[in-house]
């Protein structure tokens, strides 16, 4: 007989109800499941031993689709389901608070990448993709890859990406009937931005905007290119920045409350940019909302700091990791050479400057390297 089908609406709403209270830390809750979707689970499950009672066959059933999840999903649905001792609690917002503990996170973030855990589980189960024939061959290392980019933006299968972009105050003397694109100031950022994220995530709803149409909803993941002269959105969030941009033609950057450190562009004797300032910012909001703001003096910097994170994801592990999961800016530099775009493996050569902060503190100094940086003074702090 074949299975019964089931739409992911209907399995991810029984399985909301199973992950309250024990979950699957008790066994005899999935007898609670609908008869259709324990058919499901039972019809794709392969024998075991013919003593094994229903119960057993449909949690190994729900172990082996949560098995099916990215390594990013898995870890919040395998603490939401109460599969792992370090967050076994009897109720499903115990184990949320327990894991936002380790993860050092808001419960807010915890619960929103639960969500879209959840969403890609009742996918699988509902078209049982995870099961037919072997898995499928992937790269272990591009796998690493994807999940620690994921975890780094906040995105997950389902995400809402927004990309705030800056724009040019007059259209490109190229194009002489401007289109959409020929406004925005770091095209060549957005561009590698949208097209790496869409490698990634091909399933998430990836949009752009100018800052002037974006108005203000509740993306999983706000991406803001550019600088605060050029892109409004971007100033918006300078009240809780640790560094100020200066405008034209100064375009330096500066951290008034640490050590009023100044960074300058550097410039060849004959006027060429041989290197710009790449600032990377992650804000996490209270309501759940990853903010990424990826900044640079001029546009060269803001298309390395794209590639910074996007093509080498060894940095986004890394400065996910010695920011312990939590809010940070990191200031490198970004080179040209040879029209190449080069950008550093902060894996080997830390960033210039690395300030972190906890949920509740403000920023503090957790690398400084400015002596690296020949554009780099310290000022006279102003009263």
């Amino acid at each position: 007989m074949p299975a019964p089908a089931l739409t992911p609406d209907a399995v991810r709403a029984e399985l909301l109800r199973l992950r309250q209270g024990p979950a699957l830390g008790h066994p005899g809750a999935v007898t609670a499941l609908s008869s259709p979707l324990r058919a499901l689970l039972l019809s794709r499950q392969p024998p075991l031993s013919p003593a094994a009672s229903e119960t057993t066959r449909l949690v190994a059933a729900l172990r082996r689709a949560i098995d099916g999840l990215s390594p990013h999903e898995r870890r919040y649905a395998t603490a939401d389901f109460n599969l792992v001792d370090e967050h076994s609690w009897p109720t499903l917002t115990e184990r949320q608070e327990s894991l936002a503990r380790v993860l050092r996170c808001s419960v807010k973030t915890v619960r929103r990448h639960a969500g879209q855990a959840l969403d890609s589980l009742a996918l699988l189960i509902s078209d049982g993709s995870y099961l037919t024939g072997e898995p499928p061959e992937t790269d272990g290392d591009e796998a690493e890859d994807t999940d620690a980019t994921a975890r780094f933006f906040g995105i997950g299968h389902n995400s809402n990406v927004h990309v705030v972009c800056s724009t040019m105050t007059r259209p490109r003397r190229s194009d002489p009937t401007p289109t959409r694109y020929g406004a925005f100031a770091d095209l060549d950022a957005l561009v590698y931005t949208r097209v790496h994220l869409a490698q990634a995530f091909p399933t998430a709803t990836i949009r752009d905007f100018y800052p002037g149409e974006y108005y203000a909803a509740d993306p999983d993941c706000l991406i803001i290119l550019g600088s605060p002269h050029r892109n409004t959105v971007y100033r918006e969030f300078g009240p809780h920045l640790p560094y100020r941009f200066a405008e034209p033609p100064d375009a330096d950057l500066t951290f008034p409350g640490h050590g009023n450190i100044r960074f300058g562009p550097l410039w060849a004797p004959e006027g060429e940019l041989l290197a710009d300032l790449t600032v990377i910012t992650r804000l996490t909001l209270d309501q759940g909302t990853t903010v990424i703001l990826l900044g640079g003096c001029h546009t060269l910097g803001v298309l390395g700091a794209a590639k910074a994170l996007l093509n080498n994801p060894r940095n986004t592990a890394h400065l996910d990791a010695v920011s312990d999961h939590g809010d940070f800016v990191a200031v490198t530099t970004t080179r040209k050479i040879g029209g190449i775009t080069d950008t550093p493996d902060l894996t080997t050569t830390d960033p210039l400057l690395l300030l972190t902060r906890d949920q509740a503190g403000g920023f503090t100094t957790h690398l400084d390297n400015a002596h690296r940086h020949p554009g780099a003074e310290e000022q006279e702090s102003r009263p």
